[in-house]
């Protein structure tokens, strides 16, 4: 495991913003307040379990930047909303304008240690193709990282959780309702192989009836072997 490298001070990513914002200035604040007064949660504890501060990682729907400001040099950004790119790029990050769901020509094969595919795949038509087309993108060794929600097994947590209203399963806005089984299916059929689920802060154990985790990923032949024999069974039809 390499040296863990301190986290960017949130204070100077604020300044920094304040100072290069594209934004009018109470939009600007109103961008602080949502997603830079503190790092995401979900992004902390992948900070602390991969070494993302100092790889290449390619940022899917990488937003204000929030993410992409704390992955190291060479990191890349994709989005399609013409005001994230302008705020991310205004702050030095390498954004760029782009619908995956037309293709990533415009991303370099092989320049990424990390895909980090956080609250994206809920949100597409064609999930799968994504994970497919972002396969070419890691570098050897490299990992997919997916974060999602996913239905918990268990009807009482389910039934708990929704009374709590920490339900980001049922959201209206996803067009895709995963399980843990179904979110490993599509990962694998995109020509991965699942090598852990990580489900903060639940226990390992209990990984299945967390609303929310993390999916590591690896390229793997065998997967790609089979997604590709499928893609040429059903378009054969």
């Amino acid at each position: 495991m390499p040296p863990m490298v301190p986290a960017r001070p949130v204070d100077e990513i604020r300044a920094l913003i304040r100072e290069r914002s594209p934004l009018p200035e109470a939009a600007t604040e109103a961008v602080i307040a949502k997603r830079f007064a503190a790092p995401p949660r979900r992004l902390e504890l992948a900070l602390e379990r991969w070494p993302l501060r100092t790889a290449r990682v390619l940022d899917v729907g990488c937003s204000y930047g929030h993410c992409l400001v704390h992955f190291g040099p060479g990191s890349v950004g994709v989005d399609t909303n013409p005001e994230h790119v302008e705020f991310s790029r205004s702050l030095g990050l390498d954004a760029r304008l782009l619908d995956v769901d037309a293709g990533l020509d415009e991303v370099a094969d092989g320049a990424f240690d990390f895909l980090w595919v956080s609250d994206v795949v809920e949100h597409l038509d064609s999930p799968r193709l994504l994970l497919r087309r972002l396969r070419p993108k890691l570098a050897a060794g490299g990992r997919l990282l997916v974060f999602l929600t996913v239905v918990p097994r268990s009807r009482l947590l389910r039934r708990a959780l929704r009374r709590r209203r920490a339900n980001p399963f049922d959201s209206g806005a996803h067009h895709y309702q995963f399980t843990y089984e179904t979110a490993c299916y599509l990962v694998e059929r995109a020509g991965y192989r699942v090598e852990s689920a990580f489900a903060p802060p639940v226990p390992g154990f209990l990984v299945q009836h967390a609303p929310r985790l993390f999916l590591e990923a690896s390229v793997d032949e065998a997967a790609d072997r089979v997604a590709a024999a499928a893609e040429r069974k059903n378009k054969s039809k």
